[in-house]
């Protein structure tokens, strides 16, 4: 397993696709970081570019793999198919955390009297949950290299769709759980005056109920869903106030999320590989 990971640091550290992102993320990450400076309110699109980074990275390194038959080689020289889909799982993991401290310390240092107004507590919070929500995020891109081997261009094209999907989904989840109990309404009184009158709203979701419960896993589960909530989270840093309580509090549960994301697409794509008869 060591032998593994060394020669998968190395093949990582000869790269040029893994040297190229690094610098995509970097530049990325100083540009959204300027805009957001001069910016009146943090975007999500100011964010999500990470994503799109790791999404090429992983797909071009381990397609890589499959195609100059290295995954097969390592066959041959007696290790197991759980060691090699392992050893690239965690390479995916330490090259993504790379690529996150690269693009989101770039963005901080231009926005650092906005994070000024988070205590310590909450800053480590919302860079631990960040961190495992770019992880589970590589773990998915992972899984989709295993499910489609031998092409990494479609891997990567598959994988930034996966992407644009998952911001649209969040977006539709994020009004369902967010649906008003009561709309108003405007109808006449008995002197033929609009007055407005509250009506239950057949869309709203009691945050109580199972089905919010559901959904509201289905949206953390995507790293989309948890990004689009750090940065609900984290706008009113850019109105002179606070971080906004309700999602900082939400968010606490990310984590787990994030982890149980990464379980279910990696047992998957374990799962996949084992089954591959590699060319």
């Amino acid at each position: 397993m060591s032998s593994l990971l060394s020669a998968g640091i190395h093949r990582y550290r000869k790269s040029a696709v893994f040297w190229v992102m690094l610098l995509a993320a970097l530049v990325f990450g100083a540009i959204t970081g300027a805009i957001a400076d001069s910016s009146s309110q943090l975007n999500t699109t100011y964010l999500f570019g990470m994503f799109l980074v790791a999404a090429v990275q992983i797909s071009l390194i381990i397609g890589a793999e499959f195609t100059n038959g290295a995954f097969r080689n390592k066959l041959i020289a007696g290790h197991s198919k759980g060691k090699v889909f392992l050893s690239e799982l965690l390479l995916s993991l330490t090259s993504t955390t790379v690529l996150f401290i690269a693009h989101y310390g770039a963005f901080v240092l231009f926005n650092l009297s906005r994070f000024d107004r988070l205590e310590t507590g909450e800053i480590a919070q919302i860079v631990f949950g960040a961190w495992l929500m770019h992880l589970a995020f590589a773990a998915i891109c992972t899984a989709v290299c295993f499910f489609i081997p031998y092409n990494s261009a479609i891997a990567a094209v598959i994988n930034i769709i996966l992407v644009i999907v998952m911001m649209f989904t969040v977006a539709e989840l994020h009004l369902k759980l967010n649906e008003r109990e009561y709309n108003t309404v405007y109808v006449a009184d008995e002197n033929g005056n609009m007055v407005p009158k509250d009506e239950i709203n057949p869309d709203y979701i009691p945050p109580d109920s199972a089905e919010y419960a559901v959904i509201h896993a289905a949206y953390y589960l995507m790293p989309c869903g948890q990004l689009n909530d750090y940065q609900y989270a984290l706008s009113e840093l850019w109105n002179d106030r606070g971080p906004n309580e309700k999602y900082l509090e939400d968010l606490k549960t990310a984590p787990l999320h994030s982890l149980a994301a990464m379980i279910l697409f990696s047992a998957a794509a374990y799962l996949c590989f084992r089954k591959k008869d590699l060319k």
